[in-house]
């Protein structure tokens, strides 16, 4: 029993000196040659251990990228002599071409030995019997400064079941990134071999003259082989690479020909054109128009599309809503578009000039300055229009400087009518010429009261009955017309767009306080007296107006508010005629008649 325990007791202690002492590590290379865009696989084993080590790769990333790392460890008796070591396999992809070092590595205190490896050209000797292959391709060499470049990186595949796929990231200073849609998959026969196809798109802007370095692109993947070493284990894998060469781009300035002024516009084609919302043929004062101009790029974001400036207009105000800017991708390129809207207010009768655009741009396909216009236009405004009111009779001149009516018949001239009429004024006029005049005039005294009497009745029914279809903004005074102005006005609250708002809260306005001049919010707040609407009126006309507007996010709340103090200033209106007619049916009569 002594001898067996002192046995087991040299046997611990030879373990315990063999973990104690400095580990041996080594490194080595399964390929000391490869070629740009194959791996290599470096080997670090530590012997006499089992659990994991610390060590800095940090040495490896000036030439290598690690595309994967594994490990085991194994333990061997032989002639009662304990072996134990672990490998550390770490996948390593070039960066470079040409004699590259392996630097040195501490691992757990030691440091490996320093390895080199060659890498050589990617040789094109075609693609029959590769399992796996990439291309990265631009549409063009050289670009201007923020021209569009199209980058194409294709991935060619025979593989199923590629697991966990990855791609370089694209990381290039002083440029814009955009990435086109999402990835296609698609299959392409070729030299005979079906491949999967696995195709992304992106858009390069080059925000800087000089040149631009598109990197190499590189992919990893893990496929699985089928085996597997021991039951109930995960099968076996394997990484999967492969590489595509990067590209340098020349990136030439603007050209000197540009207007020094304006915007730089590089696109393959720039289009412009307004749209209005009314008839400009039937324009009064008061009326609001909407002008909108559409802006379209193609082959630029909708981001670097200016703002248009456009200049003030007499006799007008405009009101500008927030621009709608937005890109979409068609035929793989960039199409751009910005919309501005405008809200022009007529407030005096005269012909407008509305001021055209023109904006330059560059064409990069003819190389030439071009520019998308719209061309000056005018408008006619009116008075201000009145319902319910005949037109008087315009009277016009013959060639001889006689007014002359609408029907087109002279009428008499003063020499004509300065004397008397010899039909009716001499003493020999017959009595039958005398009555038939009495009775014509007496015929044409009940046609006119007939005619009086059918066109007041149309008045009145045209008053009961206000026209909906015109703009309440627009609508004449009537006491009917107040009702349907304010459901316009809490309708617009409803839907919070703000100068839909503004025309709908104006025109209730007008009609309430019976004030056809009423056209601006100053004026209305003023009427109502209430500081609180005066405050929300305000703030209205700095979210549309201002240069630090408002969203319409923050303002919720005082629209609701708004449509509360309107709702209760109709409301407190309504009592106060109520207790009006109340009171007079109560008032004695006067004691003597006027």
């Amino acid at each position: 029993m002594v001898n067996l325990l002192a046995g087991l007791l040299m046997v611990a202690i030879t373990l315990f000196s063999s973990g104690v002492q400095a580990q041996p590590v080594s490194a080595s290379l399964d390929r000391t040659e490869i070629v740009r865009g194959e791996t290599v696989t470096l080997t670090i084993r530590v012997e006499g251990q089992q659990g994991g080590v610390q060590m800095d790769l940090t040495p490896l990333e000036r030439s290598f990228q690690v595309v994967a790392t594994r490990t085991s460890s194994q333990m061997r008796s032989i002639n009662n002599s304990v072996e134990s070591w672990i490998d550390y396999n770490l996948t390593l992809f070039p960066l470079h071409e040409g004699e590259i070092e392996v630097p040195a590595l501490n691992i757990a205190g030691e440091m490996t030995q320093p390895l080199s490896i060659t890498v050589q050209p990617k040789t094109e000797t075609g693609i029959a019997g590769q399992e796996l292959f990439m291309e990265a391709v631009v549409d063009k060499e050289s670009v201007y400064v923020q021209e569009q470049l199209l980058f194409t990186i294709r991935l060619y595949y025979t593989i199923n079941g590629i697991r966990n796929p990855i791609f370089t990231d694209l990381d290039m200073p002083d440029t814009v990134i955009q990435m086109i849609g999402t990835p296609n998959q698609y299959e392409k026969l070729i030299d005979g071999v079906r491949y999967g196809v696995y195709e992304k798109q992106y858009a390069l802007f080059p925000q800087l003259s000089g040149t631009m370095e598109i990197p190499d692109i590189m992919f990893r993947g893990e496929v699985t082989d089928g085996s597997s070493r021991y039951v109930f284990r995960n099968l076996n894998t394997r990484t999967i690479t492969s590489f595509a060469e990067g590209h340098t781009i020349t990136v030439k300035e603007k050209p000197a020909n540009y207007p020094a002024n304006a915007v730089w516009l590089p696109a393959r084609d720039i289009s412009i054109r307004e749209r209005w919302d009314n008839d400009l043929s039937n324009v009064r004062v008061g009326d609001a128009v909407t002008r909108t101009i559409e802006i379209k790029a193609n082959g630029l974001d909708g981001a670097a599309l200016p703002p248009l400036d456009l200049p003030s207009i007499d006799t007008v105000n405009t009101y500008p809503e927030p621009p709608q800017i937005s890109r979409t991708y068609i035929d793989g390129n960039v199409v751009g578009e910005r919309v501005e809207t405008n809200s022009l207010l007529m407030t005096a009768a005269a012909t407008v000039r509305i001021p055209g655009v023109s904006l330059p741009w560059f064409d990069i396909d003819t190389e030439e300055v071009k520019y998308a216009t719209i061309e000056d236009s005018a408008v006619r405004v009116g008075p201000v229009r009145t319902t319910g009111q005949d037109d008087p009779l315009q009277l016009s001149t013959d060639a001889n400087g006689n007014p002359v009516a609408d029907g087109g018949q002279a009428s008499l001239t003063p020499s004509q009518t300065s004397g008397r009429d010899p039909l009716v004024s001499e003493p020999t006029t017959p009595l039958w010429i005398l009555a038939l005049a009495a009775a014509l005039t007496a015929l044409l005294g009940v046609i006119t009261y007939f005619t009086a009497q059918r066109r007041s009745a149309v008045r009145a029914a045209k008053a009961k009955e206000p026209e909906v279809s015109a703009p309440m903004y627009r609508q004449s005074i009537a006491p009917e017309s107040e009702a349907l102005a304010f459901r316009e006005f809490t309708k617009a609250c409803e839907q919070k767009h703000l100068p839909a708002l503004r025309l709908a809260l104006i025109g209730w306005g007008r009609q309430y306080f019976a004030d056809s001049d009423l056209h601006n919010l100053d004026e209305l707040a003023r009427r109502t007296g209430n500081p609180e609407i005066r405050d929300i009126c305000v703030k209205l006309q700095q979210a549309l107006y201002g240069e630090n507007s408002l969203g319409i996010e923050n303002l919720q709340g005082d629209i609701q508010r708004l449509c509360t103090l309107i709702t209760e200033l109709r409301t407190q209106y309504r009592q106060n005629q109520a207790q009006t007619r109340k009171d007079q049916d109560f008032i004695l009569p006067p004691l003597y008649k006027a």
